[in-house]
């Protein structure tokens, strides 16, 4: 009788003890954030990248690489820079391997700002892809730039910041 008495006091004491421990290791949403802001400059550090700029320049004189942009679909069909190709970030693991077969093809990675495709560079370079290049400043510092980007109704200059205006926001997210 002693023993299955001794089985629930244990299992009660861990019981309770277990939200406590869980709540030890709880971080601050500042501690999140400067914990992502520490992995992306790693990531940044660790691969090579090239500005928008010096990117145009390559499109002039190469034809021999592919671009990925890592948007989400809905940026990519508002507009996109010339020749990619559309794989999302949370996608690229497993629709990459099906489309680019040489693992030493030449890829060029961007995204709005450089921070997805940052870590998409990243990603590509641990699956094996050994020729991998960040856009670093993505498809901001194209427009910025001030050349042209595509979609299904043509060519077309966007002025700086024109692709940063959105709708307003129903609701509370912070809640």
């Amino acid at each position: 009788m002693k023993t299955p008495l001794r089985v629930v006091i244990v299992f009660a004491v861990m019981a309770l003890s277990a939200p406590f421990s869980l709540q030890a290791r709880e971080l601050s949403l500042e501690q999140v954030k400067q914990n992502v802001i520490n992995l992306y400059k790693q990531e940044m550090e660790a691969q090579p990248g090239i500005s928008a700029k010096n990117f145009k320049k390559i499109i002039e004189t190469d034809s021999e690489f592919v671009l990925l942009d890592v948007r989400s679909k809905a940026e990519f069909n508002a507009a996109h820079l010339p020749g990619a190709l559309n794989i999302e970030r949370g996608r690229l693991e497993w629709v990459v391997p099906d489309i680019i077969k040489k693992t030493d093809r030449t890829i060029y990675v961007y995204c709005q700002d450089g921070r997805r495709s940052g870590f998409a560079t990243e990603r590509l370079i641990q699956m094996g892809y050994t020729n991998t290049i960040h856009v670093s400043d993505g498809f901001e510092g194209w427009v910025t730039a001030g050349y042209y980007v595509y979609n299904m109704h043509g060519e077309f200059l966007l002025s700086s910041g024109g692709y940063n205006k959105r709708e307003p926001m129903i609701g509370n997210i912070s809640k």
